[in-house]
């Protein structure tokens, strides 16, 4: 099947054949996953719009299925670390065979950020999956350790969520404000976007 896989470009559009090695995966889906984040990233350069220019550079998808959001933006002058999550599909192999990278990761656990750390972190969905495995709070923390100053977040949740994340991340002194998804009339999930502040202690402020 792999050497199967089309040629560059050709192949980040065209559904793998181990998209159907999972549950839920198809060729369909594949698709409607692709042209969903196109519309969705371009609602995201609305809401940010750094997104698209070289002031962000390393970005991070947190939970990603197929690699859509990455994809969606290849043609920006930036790079994507896929996530998929250790406890999810198994959805790797198809990140890998669109030609994007990607890695696993336990989000209750801590992320290996050596050597770099990111300038947006994208989350889509990842409390809904698995808040009941960790507090919320310790990922969030680990999201702000490996956010750079003025870092920016997108987060797609239900709006329980991002209201808990909203009340969590004034404490880590990140400015966050709710807006909608792209689908205004779309009750269940809401976008969250978050930047890092820039800050020092009043001590450190004076020396």
């Amino acid at each position: 099947g792999v050497g199967q896989t089309p040629k560059w470009p050709q192949r980040l559009k065209v559904a793998p054949e181990r998209v159907r090695t999972f549950s839920g995966g198809s060729d369909g889906a594949f698709r409607k996953d692709t042209t969903q984040w196109v519309a969705r990233v371009n609602h995201y350069k609305t809401l940010v719009p750094d997104l698209g220019t070289d002031k962000i550079r390393n970005v991070m998808d947190m939970n990603t299925l197929y690699g859509g959001f990455a994809a969606a933006l290849i043609n920006d002058p930036l790079w994507v670390m896929n996530v998929v999550s250790s406890y999810g599909l198994n959805s790797l192999n198809v990140v890998y065979d669109r030609g994007l990278i990607g890695t696993y990761n336990d989000w209750c656990e801590a992320f290996s950020t050596y050597p770099r750390t990111y300038d947006l972190l994208h989350v889509d969905g990842l409390f809904s999956a698995e808040s009941h495995r960790c507090e919320m709070k310790y990922v969030l923390l680990e999201m702000d350790r490996i956010l750079r100053p003025a870092g920016y977040v997108i987060m797609r949740e239900s709006p329980h969520f991002v209201n808990s994340v909203k009340n969590l991340a004034t404490g880590m002194r990140w400015n966050c404000h709710q807006r909608d998804t792209e689908d205004a009339k779309n009750g269940d999930q809401k976008l969250l976007i978050c930047q890092k502040k820039d800050w020092r202690s009043s001590k450190a402020a004076s020396e």
